[in-house]
């Protein structure tokens, strides 16, 4: 049987609990506010909306199931999760800052497909994250209705500190080009790691294939550990056509190797190094023939990321660079890099048209 929930009704309570959000008496159980840090505090963004609709529906109608995902669901009193999202939480997000990742359609993400959350489902990645959420749901399924609304409450509170944290980077809406180039230029003098390089080509392969789906590795996450072709992977139809390395330190023989065995155990057909440092020195030679050999077997190649950037920038067109600062900030979160996510936001807003 499935239940419909009142969406006006779900709004009213969706703006209850954020003015409560501020008074520190309206909280869950201690364990359970410690499972909504985990959710709100990891990169997955998917899971913090399905959290938060499953106990706004749950707090709106009291006999929904929150795993229910869809109004087929085999669980009792399903509900469409994806319609109570996009209408109410979608819209009171974009009010209010960037509470769980400003997805303008999260439920269309893998981990929101399903006709419920199931933390024993195969095709769910981050098993830990997906436990906590199916046990966080289970609760409110089970609890009284003031603890789901302080459990609803908290999670807008984490959520508002979230937002409190994160720095926008605003639309370049007039004349951009420029802008573009100057903030690539200025913003990888450092690396953090290799993750600067790696948002700033990762926001231009994202924004360039926008019928793909683009995929960006933190720097400090070993690909041989998360099975990664590169740090930026292109994916058509789930197939991996094309990948990058992304190097902010000089490229050497070796490097250039290492990839083109990954990328052909992956099966892609296209390899790209993307330096901002060059080529090391003494090794230009062996790069050359090293990049030869590749060649025989699928495509490859060398960019350098600030002799290539103003061409790539073109190739954006103004309404796609309009958002290169958002891109390069929303990924630099994904990797968890606050910090220089910031600085990201800040460089961007402050430099002139």
């Amino acid at each position: 049987m499935s239940i419909s929930v009142n969406h006006a009704k779900a709004e009213e309570k969706l703006r209850e609990a954020w003015k409560q959000t501020e008074n520190e008496s309206v909280r869950p159980p201690q364990a359970i506010c410690e499972l909504v840090k985990k959710v709100m505090e990891a990169p997955d963004i998917t899971y913090k909306y399905v959290l938060v609709t499953g106990f706004l529906a749950k707090c709106t109608e009291g006999q929904v199931h929150p795993r229910a995902l869809q109004a087929g669901s085999s669980l009792s009193e399903a509900y469409d999760a994806r319609s109570l999202c996009h209408s109410i939480v979608v819209g009171f997000e974009k009010e209010q800052g960037n509470l769980f990742g400003l997805s303008n359609e999260p439920f269309l993400n893998k981990p929101a497909r399903h006709p419920e959350h199931d933390k024993n489902n195969p095709q769910l990645r981050n098993k830990r994250l997906a436990a906590v959420v199916h046990d966080l749901l289970e609760w409110a399924n089970q609890a009284s209705s003031s603890n789901v609304f302080a459990g609803l409450v908290h999670i807008l509170r984490l959520g508002k500190l979230r937002a409190a944290d994160q720095k926008q980077a605003a639309l370049a809406v007039e004349v951009n080009l420029e802008r573009t180039v100057t903030f690539i230029n200025q913003f990888l003098r450092q690396t953090d790691g290799g993750a600067r390089l790696s948002a700033v080509w990762g926001a231009f392969t994202d924004l360039l294939h926008e019928a793909a789906e683009v995929s960006v590795g933190s720097p400090t996450e070993a690909n041989s550990f998360s099975g990664a072709a590169g740090d930026v992977q292109v994916f058509l139809d789930k197939q991996l056509v094309s990948a990058a390395e992304c190097k902010h330190r000089p490229l050497t023989a070796d490097d250039l190797e290492h990839g083109v065995k990954k990328a052909v155990q992956r099966g892609a057909s296209q390899y790209l190094f993307v330096c901002a440092a060059g080529i090391a020195e003494g090794q230009r030679e062996a790069v050359t023939q090293a990049l030869n050999r590749a060649a025989q077997i699928l495509d490859v190649a060398v960019i350098d990321v600030f002799q290539d950037a103003p061409a790539l920038a073109r190739m954006l067109g103004p309404d796609r660079r309009a958002t290169f600062g958002q891109k390069v900030v929303e990924l630099l979160h994904k990797m968890r890099r606050p910090e220089a996510a910031n600085e990201a936001a800040e460089l961007w807003n402050r430099l002139e048209d």
